[in-house]
């Protein structure tokens, strides 16, 4: 059980500025059960809408347990500040390790491991009537202890309205701060029509997310939110990107082509650079098809959750396979003693009253 006491929790650095700059989260310290704990420090003055998604990932979090769903473990509130305090998963988001240590994507043992884990939490959100509606990578969040957990449920609907289940749902989920979120979401829900949706919605952005863990890029990143759309719907989809993908060999000559709308940098030399790396790898065949099963145009053609955790893609897995191991490179968050942000705040929190609250009025 965690106090909502601030003079239990010692701040130790800033991790990451989030959603659009309503929220910073820092690692932090539980003194009690000296427990490295995350906190996300929302200022939920800045808009009531935000406010009211806050809320709803909270009481969805309250809600669900699983080991694969990121846990809630309190609140307090001050004047316009929510604090949060949930797991510190010290390896980061997998759009952190993508970025900062493998901008060519994962090993395929390592995405294995990490999709298992996704559908294990979307197989339990979906038996729970929840469409979770914002499955990506930085969603995804990996510890030392090689846990992987699913975090972004301010997006998910329930599919249960005044005690009946509903069918479909029609509603977007709420927008991001840059709209970011279309490029994961399915067809069927980008168009808006009577069909609605349902939680195939989740497996396609599962699709999604397993071309953005593989390639490291993220797909239709660079593709105007309009043509997206239209792409999408015309049955357009990401693949995932090895040398099957490119049956014409790259030179100099055709270096330069690389330059602009590639979603995997930022110069002609970084594309060709990671050009000439997807070439010169073969991911397997069950890998592919795996992609390609989830990203089907029509909802009623891909497989459940439970039903890919079956993939033989997935059977490669071992007792022994170790996620940490996999991406060695990868550095934990630590503690930064020089970080004044942080320590400036603990100062600021050390005098101030804190009220428990999960149930407020913004």
């Amino acid at each position: 059980m965690f106090n909502p006491d601030l003079n239990d929790y010692q701040l130790t650095s800033i991790i990451a500025e989030c959603c659009g700059g309503v929220a910073v989260v820092y690692s932090a310290v539980y003194k009690p059960y000296n427990q490295n704990v995350a906190i996300k420090r929302y200022f939920v003055d800045k808009s009531k809408e935000k406010a009211n998604l806050i809320q709803q990932d909270i009481l969805t979090r309250k809600e669900l347990q699983h080991q694969n769903i990121l846990p809630y473990f309190t609140s307090f509130v001050h004047g316009p500040e929510l604090y949060v305090v949930s797991p510190l998963m010290s390896l980061g988001s997998c759009r952190d390790i993508l970025d900062r240590y493998f901008q060519e994507g994962l090993p395929e043992l390592a995405c294995a491991l990490i999709l298992r884990d996704v559908l294990l939490g979307l197989q339990y959100l979906h038996k729970q009537f929840y469409i979770h509606r914002s499955v990506r990578a930085s969603h995804v969040l990996v510890d030392t202890n090689g846990s992987v957990r699913l975090s972004g449920l301010r997006s998910a609907a329930s599919m249960m309205v005044r005690g009946r289940r509903q069918k479909q749902l029609h509603s977007l989920p709420p927008p991001d701060h840059d709209n970011a979120n279309l490029m994961w979401l399915s067809p069927e829900l980008l168009e808006q029509n009577l069909r609605g949706y349902d939680e195939q919605s989740d497996i396609y952005s599962f699709g999604v997310l397993t071309c953005e863990l593989a390639n490291g890029a993220v797909p239709f990143a660079e593709i105007p939110t309009t043509l997206m759309f239209t792409e999408k719907v015309r049955g357009s989809r990401p693949q995932l990107l090895d040398c099957t993908s490119f049956p014409e060999p790259l030179t100099e000559e055709t270096k330069n082509a690389y330059a602009t709308d590639s979603g995997v940098g930022d110069s002609a030399e970084g594309v060709w650079r990671l050009r000439r790396v997807y070439e010169a790898r073969q991911l397997s065949e069950h890998f592919h098809r795996l992609a390609d099963a989830a990203l089907q145009r029509e909802p009623e053609r891909r497989p459940s959750a439970t039903q890919l955790l079956n993939h033989p893609f997935l059977k490669q897995i071992r007792k022994t396979d170790f996620l940490p191991s996999l991406i060695g490179r990868v550095k934990p968050i630590k503690p930064d003693s020089d970080d004044i942000s942080a320590l400036l705040l603990q100062e600021k929190l050390s005098e101030m009253e804190i009220e428990k609250s999960t149930e407020w009025d913004f």
